[in-house]
């Protein structure tokens, strides 16, 4: 990224955690200098101007009171995405430049603002109230990460206003590649390297595709937020448009020939080598990506020379934010149509005006199951409902390596030291630290325990009462979400915990028949206690019945649970059953549940009967409710294939 006179060209806020900005320097008593991004119409350059650059050094040269040195004035001359320049001018200055015929549009440059990820706001994680200041803020709380590896330099792993390391912590700061003992502090308290035999195993959006499906781990599901980034398109016939973006700088464009290649299927979906840089340079290339790789389709824009590209989808996030090195706009739904007919029907179709980027809060259906989430049932051990649970995992905020580009845009390398990034593995430490700060508030749960908790306050409805959905399916179940979505202030008193130890997992892998070398390799024990236990007589916090093809119905199965108070010392609990689907009927045995004191156990009985077959997946919730406001929901699932 090109510097002059300590200006950055800056990238969007959300992409780059950096402030980005200019010194404010006042240099006259009179009139004070500000910095303005200024557009130029390239068409009105002089020809004896070689250059765009030449070009706007002339422009400041000419003005009045301009010193002799334009190169004070001067800040970046833009070509690729923009035409025009940035400067530092006082008002008259930039007068003289606005009544010129070339002047197109001026804007104010201004302070990048310091933000953090959306996320803990949307997880209702508030400073002064909730789980965060009970828990301290997770002090003292050690969390072990498993990852492909560490940048120590990175601002997250600053140690300032840490307490000292714990005591109990005996853990090492092992030297490794390119990492020194010394980069570990009161944050970053340890690190060994494994590398060895290490394998990545990707996500898959298909059903069973569950990887880490062990009952004793906590798997989570990726879910978006309501948040969205988008650009805005003004047609020549008046028609504004709005699209999802991804390009991190902040771009004007004006007055742009559309290109769309019809009658050519090769050039409407913008293939490989498709498109003429005769036909299609300094214009908008209209791409058709039902399905495509979109991906692919902007380094073809690219190629030839397009000031911006727009794809027509149905898919609004057919795009990584890395890949969009011009100003890229997705289209889904109404405005396709919209679009298509107008540069069908138009013989000049032109656009007026385009503006990158804007977020958005408060979006629709929100959250939804990410489409790169990895889908039960768990085909291992189909016993037990996984994933567990969702957690927000698109368009997360997180830290990169700043020695490697992240990006191109045009013709330059893009570093940053935070980028958007998607996956499961947002998602996971969302719910890893949400799991601090249960520890922290309870530092006698167990895992499993903290799991319930999480689990049984979660919830399954999106910001619209509807139940959670999967990216562009229009549906979602448990399979999708598990338990449903997590809400870490509710989980910090969720009234009743299904709890399990070490013996129940014992039990677990006898009841799968590991020969006695498995279970010495698993336990690190040459002698266990055996009593086999099927997958679906865990006492795990959800339920689920297992069926397949050649089920004869009506079938039942009974599903014994046992849970511990950990609300008010005498609580009265009643059973709801909802959403129960036809040819689902649901038992519970007792349904009233009495505590007379805090950590008492009772038990339960959950009778399934399917009295007929069905599609796939049925489903519906157990809600344990009690005087004081608890509600334990778990979902009761039967599938059959």
């Amino acid at each position: 990224m090109e510097i002059k006179h300590g200006v950055y060209q800056s990238a969007l806020p959300w992409l780059l955690l950096l402030l980005l900005g200019i010194l404010n320097n006042v240099v006259s008593a009179v009139e004070e200098y500000q910095t303005y991004i200024i557009h130029m119409d390239h068409g009105q350059k002089p020809a004896p101007h070689l250059t765009h650059e030449s070009w706007h050094r002339s422009i400041l040269k000419s003005l009045s009171s301009s010193p002799t040195d334009e190169e004070e004035l001067l800040l970046y001359s833009y070509n690729h995405v923009m035409h025009g320049f940035s400067a530092r001018l006082t008002p008259s200055q930039l007068s003289e430049i606005q009544n010129s015929s070339a002047h197109i549009a001026t804007y104010p440059d201004s302070f990048g603002k310091l933000w953090t990820t959306y996320a803990p706001k949307f997880l209702g994680l508030k400073r002064h109230s909730g789980i965060w200041p009970a828990a301290s803020y997770g002090e003292d709380v050690i969390v072990g990460i498993l990852d492909s590896g560490v940048w120590p330099e990175s601002e997250s792993f600053h140690d300032e206003g840490m307490s000292p390391v714990p005591q109990r912590w005996k853990g090492k700061c092992e030297k490794g590649t390119a990492f020194s003992s010394s980069n570990c502090n009161r944050k970053l308290i340890g690190a060994r390297s494994f590398s060895k035999g290490v394998k990545h195993i990707g996500n898959d959006q298909s059903l069973k595709t569950i990887q880490n499906g062990a009952p004793w781990i906590t798997t989570v599901g990726a879910a978006t937020l309501d948040r969205s980034f988008v650009a805005t398109m003004t047609l020549e016939n008046g028609f504004t448009i709005e699209g999802t973006s991804y390009f991190p700088e902040s771009v004007f464009l004006t007055n742009l020939t559309l290109y769309y290649g019809k009658g050519n299927m090769s050039k409407t979906i913008c293939n490989d080598t498709s498109l003429d840089r005769n036909e299609v340079a300094g214009k908008v290339v209209i791409c058709d990506s039902y399905g495509l790789d979109v991906s692919k389709q902007i380094i073809e824009a690219g190629r030839v020379g397009a000031y911006a590209a727009i794809f027509l989808t149905n898919m609004s996030l057919a795009v990584l934010p890395e890949s969009c090195s011009i100003p890229s706009l997705i289209l889904t739904d109404a405005p396709v149509t919209l679009v298509k007919e107008y540069v069908t029907r138009d013989r000049n179709p032109k656009v007026k005006s385009m503006n990158f980027v804007f977020t958005r809060f408060g979006k629709e259906s929100a959250p939804q199951v990410a489409y790169f989430s990895s889908k039960g049932p768990n085909p291992i051990t189909p016993g037990i409902l996984k994933p567990d649970i969702i957690a927000p995992g698109v368009d997360i905020l997180g830290a990169y390596i700043p020695n490697k580009p992240f990006m191109k845009v045009g013709n330059h390398d893009l570093t940053t030291d935070y980028a958007l990034m998607s996956g499961t593995s947002m998602s996971t430490p969302i719910v890893a630290g949400v799991g601090a700060l249960l520890k922290a508030i309870h530092p006698k749960w167990s895992p499993a325990a903290i799991r319930s908790a999480l689990m049984t306050t979660a919830y399954a409805k999106d910001n619209t009462g509807r139940t959670l959905k999967s990216q562009f399916t229009g549906s979602g179940t448990p399979i999708h979400f598990g338990a449903g979505h997590i809400d870490p202030n509710k989980a910090m008193d969720p009234g009743l915990i299904y709890d399990m130890g070490f013996q129940d997992y014992v039990d677990f892998l006898c009841g799968l028949e590991y020969t006695d070398e498995h279970m010495r390799i698993i336990l690190k024990q040459k002698k266990w206690l055996c009593n086999k236990k099927l997958s679906h007589e865990l006492n795990y916090p959800s339920f689920i019945v297992v069926l397949s093809n050649e089920t004869t119905y009506p079938t039942a199965m009974n599903l014994s649970r046992v849970v511990t108070n950990v609300g008010n010392d005498t609580s009265v609990y009643e059973a709801h059953l909802e959403k129960i689907p036809t040819g689902m009927k649901i038992r519970v045995e007792p349904s009233t549940l009495t505590f007379t004191e805090k950590y008492q156990n009772q038990s339960f009985v959950v009778s399934v009967e399917i009295d007929r077959d069905f599609p796939m997946i049925i489903y519906g919730f157990l809600k344990w409710i009690d005087q004081y406001g608890h509600i334990v929901s778990s979902p009761i699932v039967a599938t059959n294939f």
